[in-house]
Protein backbone atom coordinates (compact mmCIF):
# COMPACT_ATOMS: atom_id res chain seq x y z
CA UNK A 1 0.00 0.00 0.00
CA UNK A 2 1.04 3.37 -0.81
CA UNK A 3 0.69 6.02 1.72
CA UNK A 4 0.00 9.53 0.70
CA UNK A 5 2.27 12.04 2.35
CA UNK A 6 0.42 14.80 3.98
CA UNK A 7 1.64 18.32 3.53
CA UNK A 8 1.46 20.12 6.80
CA UNK A 9 3.30 23.22 5.69
CA UNK A 10 0.94 24.71 3.19
CA UNK A 11 1.37 28.48 2.94
CA UNK A 12 4.42 28.63 5.20
CA UNK A 13 6.80 29.47 2.35
CA UNK A 14 4.77 32.55 1.53
CA UNK A 15 4.93 33.64 5.18
CA UNK A 16 8.72 33.19 5.19
CA UNK A 17 9.01 35.35 2.08
CA UNK A 18 6.85 38.03 3.70
CA UNK A 19 9.00 38.09 6.85
CA UNK A 20 12.21 38.18 4.80
CA UNK A 21 10.83 41.11 2.78
CA UNK A 22 9.92 42.93 5.99
CA UNK A 23 13.40 42.40 7.47
CA UNK A 24 15.04 43.51 4.22
CA UNK A 25 12.89 46.66 4.01
CA UNK A 26 13.73 47.59 7.62
CA UNK A 27 17.41 47.12 6.84
CA UNK A 28 17.15 49.34 3.77
CA UNK A 29 15.36 52.03 5.80
CA UNK A 30 18.18 51.87 8.35
CA UNK A 31 20.76 52.28 5.58
CA UNK A 32 18.87 55.29 4.22
CA UNK A 33 18.87 56.83 7.71
CA UNK A 34 22.61 56.27 8.01
CA UNK A 35 23.13 57.90 4.63
CA UNK A 36 21.16 60.99 5.67
CA UNK A 37 23.06 61.20 8.95
CA UNK A 38 26.35 60.89 7.09
CA UNK A 39 25.32 63.68 4.73
CA UNK A 40 24.50 65.99 7.67
CA UNK A 41 27.82 65.25 9.34
CA UNK A 42 29.70 65.89 6.11
CA UNK A 43 27.92 69.21 5.65
CA UNK A 44 28.78 70.28 9.21
CA UNK A 45 32.41 69.31 8.70
CA UNK A 46 32.47 71.30 5.47
CA UNK A 47 31.12 74.38 7.27
CA UNK A 48 33.76 74.03 9.99
CA UNK A 49 36.49 73.72 7.38
CA UNK A 50 35.17 76.81 5.60
CA UNK A 51 35.16 78.71 8.89
CA UNK A 52 38.76 77.71 9.53
CA UNK A 53 39.77 78.83 6.04
CA UNK A 54 38.01 82.17 6.59
CA UNK A 55 39.96 82.75 9.79
CA UNK A 56 43.30 81.79 8.23
CA UNK A 57 42.62 84.03 5.23
CA UNK A 58 41.90 86.90 7.59
CA UNK A 59 45.06 86.16 9.60
CA UNK A 60 47.17 86.42 6.46
CA UNK A 61 45.54 89.73 5.58
CA UNK A 62 46.12 90.99 9.11
CA UNK A 63 49.77 90.02 9.00
CA UNK A 64 50.19 92.19 5.91
CA UNK A 65 48.45 95.12 7.64
CA UNK A 66 50.16 94.91 11.04
CA UNK A 67 49.86 98.64 11.80
CA UNK A 68 46.06 98.35 11.71
CA UNK A 69 46.24 95.32 14.00
CA UNK A 70 48.34 97.20 16.55
CA UNK A 71 46.01 100.20 16.33
CA UNK A 72 43.02 97.95 17.03
CA UNK A 73 41.30 98.59 13.71
CA UNK A 74 40.40 94.93 13.29
CA UNK A 75 38.77 94.75 16.73
CA UNK A 76 35.09 94.84 15.85
CA UNK A 77 32.04 92.76 15.07
CA UNK A 78 31.52 92.02 11.40
CA UNK A 79 28.37 90.67 9.84
CA UNK A 80 27.17 90.75 6.28
CA UNK A 81 24.07 92.83 6.87
CA UNK A 82 26.00 96.11 6.85
CA UNK A 83 26.78 97.89 3.61
CA UNK A 84 30.21 97.12 2.13
CA UNK A 85 33.05 99.56 2.79
CA UNK A 86 34.65 101.52 -0.02
CA UNK A 87 36.95 99.49 -2.24
CA UNK A 88 40.64 99.86 -1.47
CA UNK A 89 42.16 99.25 -4.86
CA UNK A 90 44.96 101.83 -4.83
CA UNK A 91 45.48 103.92 -1.72
CA UNK A 92 43.67 103.70 1.57
CA UNK A 93 44.51 104.02 5.22
CA UNK A 94 45.26 100.93 7.36
CA UNK A 95 41.87 101.34 9.05
CA UNK A 96 40.05 101.41 5.70
CA UNK A 97 42.04 98.37 4.59
CA UNK A 98 41.04 96.58 7.81
CA UNK A 99 37.34 97.26 7.19
CA UNK A 100 37.70 96.16 3.59
CA UNK A 101 39.52 92.95 4.60
CA UNK A 102 36.92 92.02 7.20
CA UNK A 103 34.02 92.53 4.83
CA UNK A 104 35.69 90.79 1.91
CA UNK A 105 36.77 87.73 3.87
CA UNK A 106 33.49 87.13 5.64
CA UNK A 107 30.88 88.46 3.23
CA UNK A 108 32.16 88.30 -0.33
CA UNK A 109 34.40 85.25 -0.47
CA UNK A 110 32.18 82.96 1.62
CA UNK A 111 28.78 84.63 1.57
CA UNK A 112 26.97 81.42 0.68
CA UNK A 113 29.23 79.10 2.64
CA UNK A 114 28.57 80.30 6.20
CA UNK A 115 24.88 81.05 6.67
CA UNK A 116 24.38 84.16 8.84
CA UNK A 117 28.10 84.30 9.56
CA UNK A 118 29.31 86.78 12.16
CA UNK A 119 32.88 87.48 13.22
CA UNK A 120 33.87 89.10 16.52
CA UNK A 121 37.50 90.06 17.08
CA UNK A 122 38.69 91.20 20.50
CA UNK A 123 42.00 92.15 22.08
CA UNK A 124 43.07 90.65 25.39
CA UNK A 125 42.42 92.62 28.55
CA UNK A 126 44.62 95.64 28.64
CA UNK A 127 43.95 96.54 25.02
CA UNK A 128 47.38 95.65 23.61
CA UNK A 129 46.48 93.90 20.35
CA UNK A 130 50.15 93.10 19.74
CA UNK A 131 49.89 90.41 22.44
CA UNK A 132 47.28 88.51 20.48
CA UNK A 133 43.71 88.52 19.32
CA UNK A 134 40.69 86.36 19.98
CA UNK A 135 38.48 85.41 17.06
CA UNK A 136 34.92 84.17 17.46
CA UNK A 137 33.22 83.12 14.24
CA UNK A 138 29.59 82.02 14.48
CA UNK A 139 27.15 80.76 11.89
CA UNK A 140 23.73 79.18 11.95
CA UNK A 141 22.63 75.66 11.29
CA UNK A 142 19.02 74.72 10.80
CA UNK A 143 17.68 72.55 13.59
CA UNK A 144 16.07 70.26 11.04
CA UNK A 145 19.57 69.37 9.88
CA UNK A 146 20.33 68.18 13.40
CA UNK A 147 17.19 66.07 13.50
CA UNK A 148 15.45 68.40 15.98
CA UNK A 149 12.03 69.65 15.08
CA UNK A 150 11.19 73.21 16.02
CA UNK A 151 8.19 72.11 18.08
CA UNK A 152 10.44 69.99 20.30
CA UNK A 153 12.62 72.95 21.30
CA UNK A 154 11.78 74.10 24.80
CA UNK A 155 12.05 77.58 26.23
CA UNK A 156 11.09 79.47 23.07
CA UNK A 157 8.31 79.46 20.56
CA UNK A 158 8.77 76.99 17.75
CA UNK A 159 8.87 79.71 15.12
CA UNK A 160 11.57 81.69 16.91
CA UNK A 161 13.99 78.81 17.36
CA UNK A 162 14.64 77.41 13.90
CA UNK A 163 18.42 77.79 13.98
CA UNK A 164 21.26 76.77 16.24
CA UNK A 165 24.44 78.80 16.46
CA UNK A 166 27.79 77.10 15.92
CA UNK A 167 30.98 78.81 17.04
CA UNK A 168 34.64 78.52 16.25
CA UNK A 169 37.05 80.24 18.64
CA UNK A 170 40.71 80.84 18.00
CA UNK A 171 43.48 82.83 19.68
CA UNK A 172 46.32 84.14 17.52
CA UNK A 173 49.38 86.32 17.81
CA UNK A 174 49.88 88.48 14.74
Amino acid sequence: MKRKARRWQTGLNLLEVLIATLVLSLGLLGLAGLQVSSLKTTQNASLKQTATLVLYDLLERMRSNRSAVLAGDYVQTTNCTASPPAACSTACSPAEQANHDLYQVLCQNNSQSLPAGQLVITCPTGGDCGLGLRFLLTWEERLEQQGIHAAAVTGQAAVEKEHDSIRLEMDAVI
